[in-house]
């Protein structure tokens, strides 16, 4: 490859990597550190960076202050000419920083993570560099409204991870059921109009999911190529060998403080695992994550003798082994889920909804079984608790696993995606 230095500009700090965004960016740091060198990989934060074990060169850059907001929200949000989730992260001082750091160290590509950050490229310089866009944005703000729709009782934050760069005081916009779908609805028609002009600007645009990937392009209508799609470069490591004997074990794993786990948890147990325990009584399910809300404690409670709630577990090895399945119920939330490919990297087969599976390719042959009924949920979960059922889809799962996140795979995508 040509490229001698690489430069990724973000909002986000990469490590710990504990969700989906953040695997996707410690992976193109791993890919770049490994393609090009750590010493001629720079990651440009805005904001404060915990630095300690960062493998590459890291740079701050001063994050905007609430008066920048302010004065964003009405020269900019209010006329139209940026989201809020761009206006949230503008200051004079902010672009100042990012040019000063690209001026010194004078790359030869450029990452911008998403619209928020692909703001700070003039029109020249996204020409010539890369934005990764991550999801349609206006897409997952359309599901959300659905589900506020659809589930009037469940609590969810339009701004999800976004929410740390939002002011203390504009926080409560989001956070009340009453503005929530006026805000929800602004910003999706905002995003989109952003979505469309970096596509339209830089030289070549990234996203996670081959659907939306293909939308854009027909949103936009840009050459084949300007628009790619890529997929998440995992680091798990099994050291423990698939062993599934017969034992009737499920494992849900997720942060439960997040509202799409906490009800998709709260949907499974209401409506699935009932259905799950009058086929097979000695059915037992293993919940593995913090932060349970106390109206899930007293749901688990009622199933004391079937449900385990185990909190954090450090070492999902053991855990996941001699499971028959990964249960991912969730009903709204997007973006890829980092659980579904704990349970592939260890050939363990997962029924999911399709809003669970997300962004990740599903159906036979995949090692993810799709079910969006409680009915449905039900009877693929039963139906692995069959040795030979089983061991065909881990083989599946396994294979998905290798073909398509093994770090060879992606490597291959990604030297095509970041060449220009």
């Amino acid at each position: 490859m040509a490229i001698v230095s690489i430069a990724l500009v973000s909002a986000v700090d990469p490590y710990p990597v504990d969700a989906g965004k953040k695997v996707m960016l410690a992976g193109f740091v791993k890919y770049f550190a490994d393609r090009f060198g750590p010493d001629n990989v720079h990651y440009i934060k805005v904001g404060s960076v915990r630095r300690e074990g960062f493998p590459v060169h890291v740079h701050e850059v001063p994050a905007p202050g609430s008066a920048d907001v302010a004065r964003n929200v009405v020269r900019r949000v209010a006329t139209g000419r940026a989201s809020l989730q761009e206006a949230f992260l503008d200051s004079p001082q902010t672009r100042t920083g990012i040019a000063q750091v690209l001026g010194d160290i004078q790359p030869a590509r450029v990452v911008y993570d998403t619209i928020r950050m692909a703001q700070f490229a003039t029109d020249p310089a996204a020409a010539q560099s890369i934005c990764y866009l991550d999801d349609l944005f206006s897409e997952r703000y359309t599901r959300m409204l659905d589900a506020a729709a659809r589930y009037p009782d469940v609590e969810f934050s339009p701004l999800g991870n976004f929410a740390e760069h939002v002011p203390a005081r504009l926080q409560p916009l989001a956070t009340r059921r009453s503005t929530q779908t006026a805000l929800l609805r602004l910003e999706r028609r905002l995003v989109r109009r952003s979505e469309d002009r970096v596509a339209r600007r830089f030289g070549r645009s990234l996203m996670v999911s081959p659907e939306e990937t293909a939308q854009l392009e027909a949103r936009v209508g840009v050459a084949p190529g300007r628009i790619r799609c890529v997929p998440p470069l995992v680091d798990i490591v099994s050291s423990a060998e698939r062993s599934y004997s017969g034992r009737k074990e499920f494992v849900f794993l997720g942060l439960l403080s997040l509202p799409h786990n906490d009800d998709g948890l709260w949907f499974f147990l209401s409506e699935v695992w009932p259905l799950i325990l009058a086929r097979t009584p000695d059915a037992h399910l293993n919940v593995i994550g913090r932060e349970v809300s106390p109206r899930l404690t007293a749901l688990a409670d009622r199933y004391r003798d079937s449900v385990t709630v185990s909190g954090y577990v450090p070492d999902l090895n053991d855990a996941l082994s001699d499971a028959a399945a990964l249960v991912n119920p969730l009903r709204f939330g997007s973006g890829i889920k980092l659980k579904v490919f704990e349970a592939l990297a260890r050939a363990l087969p997962v029924v999911s909804t399709s809003v669970g599976a997300e962004g990740i390719a599903s159906g036979p042959g995949t090692g993810i079984l799709v079910a969006d009924t409680a009915a449905q949920m039900a009877e693929q979960l039963c139906s692995l608790t069959a040795v030979d059922r089983n061991a065909v889809v881990s083989k599946e799962a396994q294979e998905h696993f290798r073909s398509t996140y093994s770090r060879r795979a992606v490597f291959e995508v990604y030297d095509a995606a970041f060449t220009l």
